[in-house]
């Protein structure tokens, strides 16, 4: 169990700390200093763009959350502690925020009945899932603890690759099993490593994901044609993301299908262009809040991800995110207020979720 340290900000907000130099400090998110009325909302505010949080109806207690998160060398690694609750992601969420991760979780204690790629049930504690951001999701917590390892698609294409051709769900056998107690553990280990030493790690974690999920002792269950279609079409455009010229005809032909399967393949999503765009639009707005890009300037974001006019840019950007890209640059990370102190008229701190699923070069 990791030791309870619980970090005190300014009453009536909750507690969000940045990591120190030291490698064992994650940013943490805490709902105690937060009035019971408003923790609810607070915690949206944290992780809404990643999915809709809801009260379970049966929660009489408190609500509360507690959320510790790791930068693991492009990965994030996050220990999270809730009440009973309800955790909704939406085709709106996929679509909005352009996440484009897998995430394997154990879950420490508690019950967890998952709806997620094909599988509905309920998660045994110690038993590791597999789901990716990009599908929406139902998950029903009771009081519980978890924790997860998220890695961009774009980390490692080999290890995504072999993912997708994985069935999303519980992982079973042993090796799933060691998997999960590996992934319990880690949290405890990265705390006790030097900085020089969470690049070993992480590359360590890596092999073994590889070797417990791709080495042939975890059983596979088939998958459909689609799903390694998606992930060719989506590999080519993280790769081609800065080309204007991305048309469906060039990404039919750079994924290796045609242009009525392509389609075919994203209706869901509203349309392979809408569906592009959206990923253009979430991976610029991450760029916009990132510190170590504060010397770009908005256009030449813009066009890096594909926008060569930044009129245009500014207007699908207000469309898609209800602020314009000028807003989403001055919304950077708001340190706690000492107390006593009035809070800042519009700055407001950066949601959780984006300061922490950057894509792979920013987050490594």
């Amino acid at each position: 169990m990791l030791e309870d340290r619980r970090d005190r900000g300014e009453a009536g907000r909750p507690t969000t700390s940045a990591p120190s130099r030291q490698a064992a400090e994650p940013i943490l998110f805490c709902t105690e200093n937060v009035a019971p009325a408003e923790r609810i909302d607070a915690w949206n505010d944290a992780f809404g763009r990643l999915n809709e949080i809801r009260v379970s109806p049966e929660q009489d207690n408190e609500v509360s959350s507690r959320s510790e998160n790791w930068r693991l060398g492009g990965m994030v690694l996050a220990v999270n502690r809730v009440t009973p609750s309800v955790f909704l992601r939406t085709p709106e969420h996929v679509r909005r925020d352009g996440l484009d991760h897998w995430v394997v979780r154990v879950l420490r204690h508690g019950t967890n009945r998952l709806s997620v790629g094909g599988f509905c049930g309920t998660v045994e504690a110690g038993r590791p899932v597999l789901f990716s951001m990009h599908e929406t999701w139902a998950s029903r917590w009771t009081r519980a603890e978890w924790v997860s390892l998220t890695l961009p698609r774009d980390l490692d294409p080999p290890l995504s690759e072999g993912l997708s051709r994985m069935r999303q769900g519980p992982i079973e056998g042993p090796a799933g099993a060691l998997l999960g107690d590996l992934l319990l553990n880690l949290p405890a280990r990265l705390k006790e490593a030097q900085p020089d030493q969470v690049a070993p790690l992480a590359e360590t974690m890596r092999a073994v994901l590889a070797g417990c999920l791709l080495g042939g002792a975890v059983p596979l269950a088939p998958v459909q044609g689609s799903v390694s279609q998606k992930e060719r079409v989506r590999r080519a455009i993280r790769e081609n993301i800065g080309s204007a010229r991305l048309t469906p005809d060039r990404l039919a032909a750079l994924a290796g299908m045609s242009r009525s399967s392509l389609y075919r393949l994203f209706e869901e999503e509203g349309g392979v262009a809408r569906y592009v765009q959206s990923v253009r639009l979430a991976y610029a707005r991450v760029a916009l809040s990132d510190p170590a890009q504060a010397g770009r300037s908005i256009a030449q974001i813009a066009e890096a991800h594909g926008f060569p006019d930044a009129s245009v840019f500014t207007r699908a950007f207000r469309q898609a995110h209800g602020l314009t890209p000028r807003d989403a640059r001055g919304a950077v990370i708001v340190s706690p207020q000492p107390s006593g102190a009035a809070r800042p008229a519009v700055a407001r701190p950066l949601p959780l979720v984006e300061r922490l699923y950057r894509r792979a070069a920013s987050a490594a």
